[in-house]
This record gives structure tokens, sequence and C-alpha cells, in this order.
């Protein structure tokens, strides 16, 4: 019997040890996630992720990404050859943020006036505050000058600016079209 009681206590104490390192290691986990939500996130708040969007270079870009994508469209063209294309733009990007808007009935002593409320909607998106975007307002395009091998040709000059005016959605008017020097 004395056999017996010595193995159900080494039983309990080995389990009583198990349940002490669970503890521990519970109380460790909790600490580790107490000190890691005091250290600050080195990911941009919202207010300077919006700042970092507005970039002046936003404008440049835009240009320099529509003249890569109109080049590679046109000298798909045939006829038009090997072509250099110059995008003028006006404008920056512009955001148009979602908004609460609620109306509501100010009563003074004399009159009653409408009058409306509103906010910006903020959202949380992995732990960072952003005001939600509803629209995003590209520069807008002003003038395209094309300069292509097939620039001289009338017919080609046609579907360079069909091609041009409709990718942009511009009038062929600001679409220039020119041969290459030979």
């Amino acid at each position: 019997m004395t056999e017996h009681i010595k193995k159900l206590i080494q039983r309990l104490y080995s389990s009583r040890n198990k349940r002490r390192a669970a503890v521990i290691v519970g109380i460790a986990g909790m600490m580790l996630i107490l000190i890691s939500e005091m250290i600050p996130d080195k990911k941009p708040s919202a207010e300077t992720a919006v700042s970092e969007r507005e970039a002046p270079d936003d404008c440049e870009s835009f240009r320099q990404r529509t003249e890569t994508e109109l080049k590679a469209l046109l000298e798909e063209i045939n006829g038009v050859g090997e072509c250099e294309v110059m995008v003028s733009v006006e404008g920056t990007t512009e955001y148009v943020y979602a908004e609460n808007i609620s109306r509501y009935t100010d009563e003074d002593d004399e009159r009653k006036s409408d009058k409306l409320d509103e906010n910006v909607v903020i959202v949380e998106n992995n732990g960072e505050k952003q005001a939600l975007v509803k629209k995003v307002i590209r520069p807008q395009v002003n003038g395209v000058v094309i300069v292509c091998d097939g620039g001289g040709n009338t017919a080609v000059n046609e579907r360079v600016l069909k091609a041009v005016s409709t990718a942009l959605n511009i009038s062929s008017v600001r679409v220039c079209v020119e041969a290459k020097r030979r």
C-alpha cells in the first residue's frame, strides 16, 4: 500500500509541476503581449499615410505611367513603328473621403434652422486608423504629343488619334501626331 501511495504522490507532484509550468508560461505570454503593446509601431499613422499619398511626385508618376502605357499600346498598332510619347497633365491626385452626414434641427429662442453634421468615416485596418476613401480623382490629361515612324501616313495618323483619344477619354484636338525625323 505504501508503494501505491508513493506512486500517487509522484503523479500528483509531477502534474503540479506541469500546472505550475503552464501558469508560468501563461503569465510570461501575457507579459510579452503587454510589453509589445507599449512599444510604438513603426507603421505610419493615418495622417502620415494620407500626406504620403498626396506627395507632389504623385502627378509626375501618373504622367510617366501614362506615357509608358500609351507608348506600349501605340507601338502595337500596325504602321506606327517606334514612337515617343509626351503627356501633359494638370492638377494633382485628389481624394474624396466618405462622410457620415446627419441632419438635425437647431431650435433657438426665435427661429428654427436645419443643420448638417458631417463627419469623415474612419476605418481601422490592421490596427491603423485611416479615413475611408470614397473616390480618387486623378490628374487631368491636357494634351498628348506622339512622334512616330508612321506619323507621316494619314491612315496611321487617324488610327493613332482614335486610339489615344479613346484610351485617355480626351478630344482628338488635344492629340498631335507627327512623323519622326529621318
